[in-house]
């Protein structure tokens, strides 16, 4: 089966203390290597983005760690999303001025959607990644840092879209690193209203999930434990993917 979109591959890294880290459901956090020789390693591999987010200042509310980012921006041709912690313009202007293309927010959008006309207005809807974790509530999903529970995923993406968001990421929190397969039908549900690129995460464990991923239309990937804690690397990933006649960049 084949595939007129090409398919995007996002290695999707947490950044602590100067280090790599990978989890599982957001937590048990296991050091995963130097971010410089790591994001070095994918960007010859030819990711087709790479995703870094500071996940100390995501818990704690901090400024990210800009000096990482300017040391990784300076080596790196791959385009990079960075985030974590993110609230306001000043924070946001910091991270696109020192090396980001993008900059990933998620918890600050729920109270604060005019950050996004703001960040739009001064960089373009093409930097701004909103990011949603979502979560398993009563047979469906809800955002995560949603304290109401009242908020629709899917109509929250459409408010998001109205705003200038450029693209979504989707992570689902239940499967994160779990390596038991992505949540096939509720991203199908979500890409049905879609109006901008959404990245998905969450569950790709092998190949095979990668290839119901794309038999699915999900067609812009986020993953961490295949590439973290496995022999699998961006080549081999794609050279599976090119052989199941999914258009990829190689």
């Amino acid at each position: 089966m084949g595939t007129e979109q090409l398919i995007r591959i996002i290695p999707s890294l947490l950044l602590s203390k100067k280090k790599l880290v990978k989890g599982q459901n957001f937590s048990n956090y296991k050091n995963a290597g130097n971010p410089i020789t790591t994001i070095l390693a994918l960007d010859s591999q030819k990711a087709d983005e790479i995703f870094l987010i500071d996940l100390d200042a995501y818990k704690s509310r901090k400024n990210p760690d800009i000096e990482t980012l300017k040391k990784i921006s300076e080596i790196l041709s791959t385009p990079l999303t960075f985030g974590g912690g993110v609230e306001n313009i000043e924070a946001s202007k910091k991270i696109l001025m020192n090396g980001a293309d993008k900059v990933f927010i998620n918890t600050a959008f729920i109270s604060n959607k005019k950050l996004i006309e703001e960040i739009a207005y001064i960089f373009g809807s093409q930097a701004i990644v909103a990011g949603l974790n979502l979560i398993n509530y009563k047979n469906s999903f809800i955002i995560s840092e949603d304290n109401s529970k009242r908020i629709d995923p899917i109509n929250y993406i459409k408010e998001l879209e109205d705003r200038g968001v450029g693209e979504i990421k989707i992570t689902y929190v239940d499967i994160e690193g779990s390596r038991k397969g992505m949540e096939i039908e509720y991203s199908k549900k979500i890409l049905a209203k879609a109006r901008v690129p959404i990245i998905f995460e969450g569950g790709i464990g092998k190949l095979d999930h990668l290839k119901e991923c794309c038999e699915n239309k999900i067609n812009n990937i986020a993953i961490g434990s295949l590439i973290t804690f496995s022999d699998y690397n961006i080549i081999k990933i794609k050279q599976y993917l090119n052989n199941e006649n999914f258009e990829v960049r190689i």
